[in-house]
């Protein structure tokens, strides 16, 4: 079975696993990984699609760097297509090292780098990839079907450093 290539901008349904569903939308793409963020709207599973509006405009509650891993077999399935705006959702990252003094922050995709100030080394975090399971299981746990692990807080946006913060786009 061969499965498409996600774009920026796709919406995907994430069940989760009770009737309901969460949804979710990739932002942009990093090489062969995919940021990806999951809003804060749970819905029936079979009216999803007649919700994605409002999910969209929901907050957005998870999300990361990650693979397709649970799009290849079928699981989060590709709803749409809708514009995103990146600026809104894509982080900055750093590179180097502090103690060696060659702490870099960088653009979401590489492209832009500047010195780090101090602050910046501090809450600007390193660029990883997660496991897409993680984030539906923080959805989970968010709507309560499951307990909170600590590795979730790792996920949970709100607090993000985004590039155009930084670099003023």
């Amino acid at each position: 079975m061969k499965f498409p290539k996600l774009k920026d901008g796709d919406v995907f349904k994430v069940p989760l696993g009770d009737g309901r569903a969460a949804v979710g939308q990739v932002i942009s793409t990093y090489f062969s990984a995919h940021y990806v963020v999951i809003f804060d709207f749970v819905a029936q599973e079979d009216d999803i699609e007649l919700n994605v509006t409002s999910a969209l405009q929901s907050r957005p509650a998870f999300g990361g760097l990650t693979f397709d891993a649970l799009f290849r077999p079928g699981r989060w399935q590709v709803l749409g297509n809708s514009v995103v705006d990146g600026r809104k959702f894509l982080p900055a990252y750093k590179t180097g090292a502090s103690e060696i003094g060659n702490c870099v922050i960088e653009d979401f995709k590489g492209t832009r780098r500047r010195p780090a100030t101090e602050v910046e080394e501090a809450i600007v975090p390193f660029r990883t990839t997660i496991s897409p399971i993680i984030l539906e299981r923080a959805m989970k746990a968010h709507v309560g079907m499951e307990p909170w692990l600590d590795a979730f807080d790792e996920v949970r946006l709100g607090q993000t450093v985004k590039s155009a913060d930084i670099f003023d786009d």
